[in-house]
């Protein structure tokens, strides 16, 4: 069967002609030779890839929910371990010119990435480990009352929800919580962001710097130029950083118009002391600790008793963070997917508890017989609600390639991995699923600062400068005031903490949306959209009206893809469920039609400047 499987594979010409067949015999034996022993050498090497994936999977796991001296000890141990194992394997890979291509590609991702000496790694864990600690560290309020919220309070302000002397805060989430209040001033929210940002920013710095060095060093011992490059690897899209901002430059006359009525919004609630109407938006008074989730400024374009506050209906049905799961699982089995496991159901953390070193919501495959976890600090809320869609996306992902072989998986990238349960929470907010739900009756950058320092084009001696400078150039946001580079304000972020390449969710954004409309054309059509139509022709609903309750052909296709793990590309992962090749932001600029010709007519009526 093996020889047989070879000639389909290496084609006819490896069997033409008797006599050349006896002339070739031994190349012929060769080829079949080379081939068996790389699949028993692959074989071998994943036996113990999965192993390793298993244990540290179970520490990580533990290190997040009780965290304790013995298991950082084992997780040290084993990440040494590991990296000594890659490297004497990686070493010792097989040298043969004639690969299939799924060898190939097994042994490019077993094998890319920085290459650790069992020094470096070390230095590395304990870094990382350090900054880890850092930002879920506590920060206790002083025992003197007024507490600091108390003092800066108007008197017309209810202050008996606000933290007392003497508690303790973690930055995620009780602080990002803070800055979401709309009942806080201004001199609250700026104290929110300064608390954290000064708290854990100056001793997060040279953690960070010497991570860099380190990453750097394991980056060249591979021939790497340096960090960065890796991550971008990762990705498997050629010149990523001429895309990413090509991407950027096509969805800014979208941003640029937001910006500019947030802008005007604001200044018209705070006035020219706080905000300039032709310059970039102080951050702290955009609702989110980091200046991404606009979402709670809705009260300054609608008023309560003209909307559907969405929150407020969620609490209404007396939901608990169990429902909120359950009808997210819901959503994913109407499409033929299967239900969470019963570890899961027994292993996931859905609410805080004391022991908690973790509170980002996080999806976890421990690589055993159907143990899929989620842990999160959930409140009943839709932020929490998209939350828990967009992690079981993942777990989606991990239970669809969980029978392929130990190297596959993964995602066919990382962005791919995060636009699963995006693409879908985007179905979730369709109004007739929010209907379905009872919800509703009838009547939008970190990774170009870092890959600068891992080029070395940001020094230490500019770090916090850099920061702000591409903040307010890329998103029009600036520090609530002056940051010298006594800060380092960047760290105020998880994933800088946790070391995450950050540039997958600007992809996944896009991507979420590609695969959104993909699945709305089968769940429309049974199969892709004929190239020579479109929405308009059609007079189908638009896009952002999509609902795909229910459709087993979206989750037909939504499985073909996911099972693949990593075998595949990102990109031949997306034209399963697209039918096309290519990130392109049309799909999500078609989604937004109708808030860009709001926009644009609301910045024409009341002139206002677009740019900061």
């Amino acid at each position: 069967m093996r020889f047989v499987f070879l000639l389909l594979l290496f084609g006819s010409g490896v069997m033409r002609g008797g006599a050349q067949n006896l002339m070739k015999k031994d190349a012929d034996f060769n080829i079949v030779e080379d081939y068996i022993q790389t699949e028993k050498w692959l074989e071998y090497v994943e036996t113990e890839l999965s192993e390793f994936n298993r244990l540290a999977a179970q520490l990580t796991w533990d290190l997040s929910t009780t965290p304790n001296d013995k298991a950082a000890t084992q997780a040290m141990a084993l990440g040494i371990a590991k990296h000594k194992w890659k490297n004497e394997v990686c070493d010792s890979r097989p040298r043969s010119t004639i690969l299939t291509p799924i060898q190939e590609r097994k042994l490019y991702l077993l094998c890319r990435g920085p290459r650790f000496s069992s020094e470096l790694i070390q230095s590395y864990l304990e870094t990382v480990g350090k900054m880890a600690q850092t930002y879920n560290s506590e920060i206790c309020l002083p025992n003197t009352y007024p507490g600091p919220l108390q003092s800066l309070s108007y008197s017309d302000q209810n202050t008996s929800t606000y933290p007392l002397p003497g508690d303790c805060l973690r930055g995620e989430p009780d602080l990002e919580r803070l800055m979401k209040r709309p009942d806080l001033n201004v001199d609250q929210l700026r104290w929110t962001w300064k608390t954290w940002h000064n708290f854990v920013g100056p001793p997060m710095k040279k953690y960070f710097l010497n991570m860099v060095q380190i990453e750097n060093r394991a980056a060249r011992n591979n021939d790497y130029d340096d960090m960065g490059q890796i991550w971008r690897e990762e990705l498997e899209i050629d010149d990523l950083e001429d895309t990413v901002f090509d991407l950027y430059e096509e969805i800014k006359p979208l941003y640029e118009m937001l910006h500019a009525v947030v802008r005007h919004k604001l200044f018209m609630k705070y006035g020219p002391l706080v905000i300039d109407p032709v310059g970039p938006i102080p951050i702290h008074v955009l609702g989110n600790m980091w200046g991404q989730d606009w979402s709670t400024l809705i009260d300054l374009f609608v008023p309560s008793d003209d909307r559907v506050d969405l929150d407020e209906r969620l609490q209404s049905k007396n939901w608990t963070v169990y429902d909120m799961v359950t009808q997210a699982e819901d959503v994913y089995m109407s499409f033929g997917l299967p239900p969470m496991s019963r570890k899961f159901w027994k292993n996931s953390i859905f609410e805080k508890s004391d022991n908690l070193s973790l509170c980002h919501g996080s999806a976890a495959n421990l690589f055993s017989n159907n143990d899929y976890r989620l842990i999160m600090c959930a409140k009943i809320d839709m932020e929490n609600f998209y939350v828990v869609h967009h992690e079981l996306g993942h777990i989606q992902y991990f239970m669809a390639y969980e029978n392929q072989s130990a190297i596959f998986q993964d995602g066919a990238n990382s962005a791919i991995h995060e636009s699963i349960g995006d693409a879908i929470m985007n179905a979730v907010m369709a109004p007739q699923h929010l209907h379905r739900l009872g919800l509703i009756s009838d009547e939008e950058l970190f990774n170009k600062y870092r890959w600068d320092i891992f080029k070395g084009k940001i020094t230490k001696d500019r770090l916090n400068t850099a920061y702000w400078k591409i903040s307010e150039v890329i998103r029009g946001i600036a520090a609530p005031e002056q940051r010298g580079e006594e800060f380092f304000d960047v760290a105020g972020k998880f994933h800088i903490s946790d070391n995450s390449p950050y540039i997958r969710y600007f992809l996944s954004n896009i991507l979420q949306m590609e695969i959104y409309k993909g699945l709305c054309e089968i769940s429309l059509y049974g199969g892709y959209r004929p190239k020579a139509t479109n929405y308009r022709e059609l007079h189908v609903l638009p896009l952002h009206r999509c609902d795909i309750y229910g459709s087993k052909k979206c989750g037909k296709y939504l499985r073909m893809m996911m099972e693949k793990g990593a075998s595949i590309t990102w990109s031949e992962a997306l034209r399963i469920v697209s039918g096309r090749d290519g990130i392109t932001t049309k799909p999500l600029l078609e989604y937004y039609k109708p808030i860009y010709r709001w926009l644009k007519n609301y910045i024409k009526l009341y002139k206002i400047p677009v740019g900061w």
